[in-house]
């Protein structure tokens, strides 16, 4: 039937003006709220035209669901799969991604996260495929099974999605995984490294923090940049100067303070952390905005994986007197919105203005301001203060799976450019060390394809162009071209 549509709307499209509805894809970036001169955090890593799975029928349709591939810039491959079953990922743009915390993603009131957890811990590629085949009681399994029976197994919990793949080996393994045997795995894994607040402001001769760091390293290497840098000294809880680095394991939250010495001229400063580190499994990807304004579906990591990885966090400080602000985001899920804190070091009252709301801020105070963003649409906006504070914040809250987002009113809407043509791909790791069969790739230039989960197939708006009259008046047709996550099939 969809072949069918698709032949259909070719041979019309010479009469008709098409438009395509982005139906289901984001339009920014989302997780943490990012700043626009915000150090990088945590793992970055880019979407690679490859998939690893099989057919799964979804709601009606088929799809090719199983496992992606991202990698980093140092080159480590990450496989992960989808937790956003209506959002597209966008290979034309090579979409990048960024690791974030369950609290920033659907996960935050997903009470079925743990289930997805325990999926990701054992099943593919975590638990081998001979080990699957005997919980299965099954002779044995192939990679393609695998992925594609455990990405099944996960829709169901992450987006309440009846997913069957077609493969009876992958439909046992899909039964097994949302089973009896899932317990469910409460605990949300570590960052591999964070540092936290990207900023903070205060006045020379004390110790300016804390930095929290965060990290499933064993080691974290730790170094100050900038202005008097001979001078500042990086400080652990204790007051223990830290000569270069911190060995592991490291604790939740484990604070660290800059003393610049008094007298010391008006600067500014970086702790640069970096870390050789496990990603872990269960961590979440969220895309960052690619540059036609769109942001990919979320996703989940598959198997732990060490990667290199950095973090980083700015200190400003003055000598004089007066207010003296720095501001920090956080996207809050539960709330409904962007959390900002606006913290006065100074020793003068200050008027703040976040957004559209203004608050006044003590001395040594810090003030919490929400500000309400509705779900998958764009914000935008900037903190002031006096001393010529500024401080901008963008992205996106996408917090909850099936709802359909805002576009930019300055952004077009995603048009495919093509039919995706699965070919051969190379042959990723499968995430246990051993080659993994050869994947399938969407043709370059192609719009949202979803293998495991994005979205090739933007349902398409066909209007009547010019004087083209159907039966009296003008014809509108809704063809829904591919399944919403890969090629769909009769």
């Amino acid at each position: 039937m969809f072949q069918r549509q698709g032949r259909s709307l070719s041979r019309i499209t010479t009469v008709m003006l098409t438009t395509s509805l982005a139906l289901g894809g984001g339009l920014f970036t989302a997780g943490a709220a990012a700043a626009a001169d915000t150090p990088a955090s945590g793992v970055t890593a880019e979407v690679q035209n490859e998939m690893l799975g099989e057919k799964i029928d979804v709601d009606g349709r088929t799809v090719d669901g199983g496992l992606f591939t991202l990698k980093t810039d140092a080159g480590e491959k990450l496989r992960t799969y989808c937790i956003d079953f209506d959002n597209p990922v966008y290979l034309d743009s090579a979409a990048k991604y960024h690791e974030a915390d369950w609290a920033s993603s659907s996960l935050n009131s997903n009470a079925n996260a743990p289930k997805i957890r325990w999926i990701l811990d054992n099943s593919y590629p975590q638990a081998s495929l001979a080990s699957l085949a005997t919980a299965i009681h099954v002779d044995k399994l192939s990679d393609e099974d695998a992925a594609a029976g455990t990405q099944a197994a996960i829709w169901k919990f992450s987006d309440n999605k009846n997913a069957t793949p077609r493969n009876e080996k992958a439909k046992k393994l899909r039964d097994y995984l949302v089973g009896d045997a899932n317990k469910g795995v409460a605990a949300e894994p570590k960052p591999s490294l964070t540092l936290s607040p990207d900023s903070v402001s205060g006045k020379s001769g004390g110790k300016l923090g804390p930095f929290l760091l965060n990290s499933s390293a064993n080691e974290v290497k730790l170094t100050v940049t900038g202005d008097a840098a001979d001078k500042i000294k990086l400080l652990d809880k204790d007051n223990k100067p830290v000569n270069g680095a911190l060995a592991g394991p490291i604790g939740k939250d484990t604070p660290l303070y800059l003393d610049v010495p008094a007298g010391t001229p008006d600067g500014k400063a970086a702790i640069n952390a970096t870390a050789e580190a496990n990603v872990l499994s269960g961590r979440v990807f969220m895309s960052k905005v690619d540059n036609k304004g769109r942001h990919s579906q979320t996703m989940i990591l598959a198997g732990s994986t060490k990667v290199n990885v950095a973090a980083g966090a700015k200190a400003t400080w003055k000598q004089g007197k007066g207010a003296l602000i720095d501001s920090t985001a956080k996207e809050e899920c539960a709330a409904g919105g962007v959390r900002v804190s606006v913290t006065n070091t100074g020793d003068e009252a200050a008027t703040v203005t976040v957004g559209k709301q203004q608050v006044a801020v003590q001395p040594g105070k810090t003030e919490s301001v929400l500000v309400k963003v509705e779900e998958k649409t764009r914000y935008d906006f900037t903190v002031t203060g006096p001393n010529g504070y500024s401080k901008q914040f963008t992205g996106v809250l996408d917090c909850k799976v099936g709802v359909t987002p805002t576009p930019a009113p300055s952004t077009p809407a995603a048009t495919p450019s093509g039919t995706p043509v699965a070919t051969p791909s190379g042959t990723p790791s499968n995430g246990a060390g051993q080659p993994a069969p050869a994947t399938t790739s969407a043709a370059p230039g192609t719009g949202g394809l979803a293998q495991t989960g994005a979205n090739d197939s933007t349902p398409i708006l066909a209007a009547v162009a010019g004087g083209l009259v159907v039966a009296g008046g003008a014809a509108v047709f809704v063809l829904r071209r591919r399944g919403r996550h890969g090629r769909s099939t009769a």
